[in-house]
């Protein structure tokens, strides 16, 4: 069974899009093949900066004639939701059938060479991949200019075209000279390659720039760069570079972010921990003596433009930045940034309040609130915007501003991506809840939120560091009085990765999420409780809850008159509630056993409307108790 290889050559791609592209495509390539008849196993992807290689194993050599049917929505679905399925599907509204009180897509597959199907494969696969800020130019579309294009089924070239681009079975080596690689086949595509010294597999160059690394020695990555250096270069190199020591008397932070954040260096640290004025970089090639001084003139640049900068800031002063932030716009609806830190207070003070922290910590954290903004206008933010917070603490520092005021307001920015650092100084964790919330209740009500994968606010972020915060510390937080009504399911959205990495399933957490409260920190201990308790005795009371709300209905909870409750097992469910249980699970698994009794024994729906209406309140009662610990009917049966 042939082997199918196409790579997507280009000009040098983000690192974003290599990565976008390394997860996507896969799929894509794999649900274009399905779609035409030809089933897949498995489907590879290789990734560099200046190329994509699909690798797809074992395809048939032939598609059988193939009759298929696809149910889509229902017969009486809007006309919308025809088209979107019939577009799905490629194929006309008009062509839809209609069947058992749906819409049915169907196709006569008519026999074809593998060979035959295939260009349109690779041209689908390649048109559906989404990638953020893509390129226009004369025939076509993508992240970068496609330059090249090869498509090889074992070792014949395939017919195909992307972006005005024929398929051939060459590929082209690393700059400045780009010859042309013949590719033999997807057996010999990492081989042929790497005789030319390109190296496609992401693990390989990582490997190797590792080891070119630790040859140098003393690097580390703060900032964690590594990952994106991986998909900056094919032919990696390591080289050493230096500065002159007197940059070394800025705060460490500043040369260390202008090595990283715009550059990608590794800073070099001695065998006690001191910053080196020296880096390293991982080069794409070139003539080593020509690449490292360019590389040391643009680093030498950047440390002049911090030095200049901090300078002017510190001439400036903290309280001048403080009063220039009435001038500069939040988001839309969001007034100033004066007005911002200005909102940020009360709820601070509520939070405070909420979870009992202490007055020093409320004090800093107010103190931390009214100044976090501050470097925002500042040079040197304006430079590295990385230095967000860390500026502003140390602007503090300088102003004499107490130590844990500084600390919150170098935190307040954090986690800066999910699973990333937590505040430790418990005064910036709450000015960092506080940010976040007041941000997700200005973008959400502005009509900001994300969608799809964009998120040009941050918001995703906003609310993983929310939640992450919350369960870190075990604070209560409102989310309504604090994101906003709209932001709430958003926000416990950001749970999922973190519970199901615990094992706890996605039901346990939808039923958590159903008991209707929204503070982070309780639905993950219902989850937890749930996920902790699963067995018998939770089937019990998810049997017990599940029989209760379908038998009462739209019946509202209330009152239940004991002069109507003549069953021995009506009057001990009934009991049985007389607390304001159960309030957990243990509790709720002894009561499970009252209901089942009360089922077998009593006639709910009794002849005498008062008794009936009685008993349905009551059994309202169980199922509106037991909806507090979650809605149980979304665990499995």
């Amino acid at each position: 069974m042939p082997d199918l290889l196409v790579e997507i050559g280009c000009e040098e791609l983000p690192a974003a899009h290599c990565r976008i592209a390394e997860d996507a495509l896969p799929g894509l390539f794999a649900a274009e093949l399905e779609r035409v008849g030809i089933p897949v196993e498995r489907v590879g992807i290789h990734v560099a900066p200046r190329r994509l290689a699909i690798i797809a194993l074992d395809l048939p050599e032939r598609r059988e004639a193939e009759r298929r049917e696809v149910r889509g929505p229902r017969a009486d679905a809007p006309e919308r939701a025809r088209a979107g399925f019939a577009r799905k599907h490629k194929t006309d509204v008009a062509a839809l059938m209609e069947r058992d009180g749906f819409v049915w897509a169907i196709s006569e597959e008519a026999p074809a060479a593998a060979a035959d199907l295939l260009p349109a494969v690779i041209a689908s696969s390649v048109a559906a991949l989404q990638l953020p800020r893509t390129m226009r130019w004369p025939g076509g579309r993508f992240s970068r200019p496609i330059r090249w294009l090869v498509a090889k089924l074992d070792g014949e070239v395939v017919a195909a075209e992307v972006a005005g681009v024929r398929a051939s079975g060459e590929s082209r080596g690393p700059r400045p000279g780009r010859e042309a690689v013949p590719i033999g086949s997807a057996a010999t595509y990492l081989d042929d390659l790497r005789a030319h010294g390109v190296l496609v597999d992401a693990a390989e160059r990582r490997t190797a720039i590792i080891a070119g690394l630790d040859a140098a020695g003393g690097w580390t990555d703060p900032m964690g760069k590594l990952e994106e250096v991986v998909y900056l270069v094919e032919r990696p190199r390591v080289l050493a570079g230096e500065f002159a020591a007197g940059y070394l008397d800025l705060a460490e932070r500043i040369p260390v972010t202008a090595m990283q954040s715009h550059q990608r260096y590794f800073p070099v640290r001695g065998a006690g921990g001191e910053l080196q004025p020296r880096f390293l970089v991982v080069t794409n090639g070139g003539d080593d003596d020509v690449v490292r001084r360019g590389n040391e003139e643009v680093l030498v640049g950047r440390l002049d433009d911090a030095r200049f900068a901090y300078s002017r800031d510190q001439e400036h002063g903290l309280a001048a930045m403080v009063a220039e932030l009435g001038r500069v716009s939040f988001l839309e609806g969001g007034g100033s940034l004066a007005e911002k830190t200005a909102r940020l207070g009360p709820l601070i003070e509520r939070l405070c309040d909420r979870n009992e922290l202490g007055g020093d910590v409320r004090a800093a954290a107010l103190r931390a609130a009214e100044l976090s903004k501050a470097d925002l206008v500042s040079r040197l933010v304006g430079e590295f915007s990385a230095l967000q917070g860390y500026a502003g603490s140390v602007y503090a520092a300088a102003a004499g501003e107490p130590e844990d005021v500084c600390a919150a307001i170098a935190e307040h920015h954090k986690p800066e991506e999910a699973g990333g650092e937590l505040p430790a100084n418990a005064a910036g964790a709450a000015v960092a809840v506080a940010d976040k919330g007041d941000t997700l209740r200005v973008a959400f009500a502005a009509g900001l939120e994300p969608t799809g994968s964009r998120d040009p606010y941050g918001l995703r972020r906003a609310a993983a560091g929310l939640a992450a915060i919350a369960l870190d510390r075990g604070w209560h937080v409102d989310l309504p009085e604090l994101a906003g009504d709209r932001a709430v399911g958003f926000v416990l959205d950001r749970l999922e990765p973190v519970l199901l990495a615990e094992g706890v399933t996605i039901e346990e957490l939808r039923a958590a999420r159903g008991s209707g409260e929204a503070e982070p920190v309780v639905v993950a201990r219902r989850a937890r409780d749930l996920h902790a308790f699963a067995g018998p005795r939770r089937d019990a009371v998810r049997d017990a809850y599940g029989r209760c709300a379908r038998i009462a209905g739209e019946t509202a909870a209330g009152p239940v008159d004991e002069a109507l409750l003549t069953d021995p097992a009506e009057r001990a469910l009934a009991a049985a509630l007389a607390t304001d249980g159960p309030a957990t699970l243990a509790a709720a698994a002894d009561l499970a056993p009252v209901v089942e009794r009360f089922f077998e024994d009593v006639l709910v729906m009794s002849d005498d409307e008062a008794v009936r209406r009685n008993r349905l309140v009551l059994v309202a009662n169980v199922r509106d108790r037991l909806r507090r610990l979650g809605d149980l009917a979304q665990l499995p049966g």
